[in-house]
């Protein structure tokens, strides 16, 4: 199980970072470390001491809920943490309206912790976080899921769930199977926007051409606050299309799109922010549109991560972006680090924990300063 942390961040490709300010001397534009996220998501004991996925939902009281993969509980002392700790395949973390409390939500106990959402009547299998959105009450969202192989990585893709909780208390509704992964092979859910009546659901493929390009499907919620599977329309860059097997990638995106990825709205534009796929990559970049499934243009490369030019047995992966929270306009956004040697997570907590940065949005939208 151990060495599972490792391979969660060569499949889904982003954690922590320690950079202080730097600036992208190209446009004049500075991309800063956010502390007062990082602090949140620092803590040494209470609560998750490490993990990727940190994928965020806005909640109606105006906290926000992350939904991390592969986590550490338990105390760390002078930066390291026991070789025995226990990892859990995912947590969620609340922050607080105010942002002066993370707290950590998993099942178990403390001292010897659970993961918190576990597949129904599948115990070979374990879920890695999606995206999700809240609608009257209820937390929409979808999960990975996995289960252990034999292969060269330890795991394997099994398919996608669609989960319903409720907001107050984080209580299960239901889970189902989101069934068009197995017929058209797109990691669906890994990206949610609620544009208008429509939910748009966002995925990625890896292409005969060996290149990752992003996928979009879309449908209502209906009568019942569920998303209405009968009427899902998937896009093939032409029309709409209740066939599964017709979805081909969105049009415009040229980097190898990572298996996590955001998409979501300001003022008048669209934005998909995605870092680049791969062990060894770290360029992250944005494409703006003027609709939710492209064509997508402007790309833009806001930020390049330094950890592995630093440290070979670090990589970076799956950028994120937290759209709740741009302030003074600019973004938060947040990527993860892993390290190829496993004992470092345990060595130096550091090579296992998100970071986040604030990038004007003036740098996306190819404004000047």
């Amino acid at each position: 199980m151990k060495y599972s942390i490792t391979l969660t961040g060569l499949l889904l490709l982003g954690l922590i970072s320690c950079n202080n300010k730097t600036k992208d001397n190209s446009k004049s534009l500075e991309v800063y470390k956010d502390v007062v996220f990082t602090n949140l998501f620092h803590k040494d004991s209470n609560g998750v001491t490490g993990a990727d996925g940190t994928i965020s939902v806005p909640f109606p009281d105006g906290s926000s809920l992350f939904m991390m993969g592969d986590s550490f509980l338990g105390k760390v002392v002078n930066m390291q943490r026991d070789p025995k700790t226990k990892m859990i395949n995912n947590t969620f973390i609340i922050v607080d309206k105010e942002r002066l409390n993370a707290k950590a939500l998993y099942g178990g106990k403390y001292n010897n912790p659970e993961t918190f959402v576990i597949p129904e009547n599948d115990d070979d299998c374990y879920y890695w976080p999606g995206h999700g959105f809240v609608h009257d009450g209820v937390f929409h969202f979808f999960m990975s899921k996995f289960k252990h192989s034999n292969d060269m990585w330890g795991f394997e893709f099994v398919g996608t769930d669609y989960l319903r909780y409720t907001v107050d208390g984080i209580e299960k509704i239901a889970i189902e199977s989101f069934p068009f992964t197995v017929e058209n092979k797109v990691h669906w859910g890994h990206c949610v926007l609620k544009d208008g009546n429509y939910i748009y659901i966002y995925g990625s493929r890896v292409e005969e051409d060996g290149i990752a390009r992003a996928h979009v499907c879309r449908t209502i919620l209906n009568l019942e606050n569920k998303l209405d599977f009968e009427k899902i329309e998937f896009f093939d860059q032409n029309r709409w299309s209740n066939e599964a097997r017709a979805s081909t990638p969105m049009e415009g995106t040229s980097s190898n799109i990572s298996e996590q990825f955001s998409v979501f709205k300001y003022q008048d534009k669209y934005i998909l922010l995605s870092q680049e796929r791969g062990i060894g990559e770290g360029a992250i970049y944005t494409y703006l549109s003027d609709s939710p499934i492209g064509p997508w243009k402007s790309k833009k490369m806001i930020y390049k991560t330094k950890e592995a030019s630093v440290d070979p047995d670090i990589f970076t992966y799956n950028a994120m972006a937290h759209p709740q929270y741009i302030e003074n306009d600019e973004l938060l956004i947040c990527y993860n680090i892993n390290s190829l040697k496993v004992p470092r997570v345990y060595t130096n907590v550091d090579c296992y924990r998100p970071v986040f940065l604030r990038v004007p949005m003036a740098l996306i939208l190819g404004q000047k300063k």
